[in-house]
């Protein structure tokens, strides 16, 4: 049977060097108090468009009633295949 070398024991703990209390600088203090937030020009365009996209209904009535109409006229032939991929995608015929 093999010998299992003995694990360093863990005695050093206690030689941690103390931890240095660090002073900012006088100058670096005063930057600070003239730091600022300015919002990007892509952070501004986004909220633009998630308020513009608030505006649009979530139900849009123009396309239900197309279908609605292609339903009752018999004329409604959905795309089979896309129907197949997005249910696969959901994760149904797994």
């Amino acid at each position: 049977m093999a010998m299992v070398e003995p694990i360093e024991p863990i005695n050093r703990a206690h030689e941690t060097e103390p931890v240095k209390k660090v002073r900012p600088r006088y100058r670096d203090a005063k930057e600070s108090e003239a730091d600022g937030l300015e919002v990007s020009f892509v952070a501004k365009t986004l909220k633009r468009a998630v308020e513009e996209a608030k505006k649009i209904p979530e139900v849009r009535e123009d396309k239900v009633e197309i279908l609605r109409q292609q339903v009752q006229n018999g004329t409604y032939k959905p795309d089979l295949g896309a129907l197949a991929k997005i249910l696969y995608k959901a994760g149904f015929g797994k």
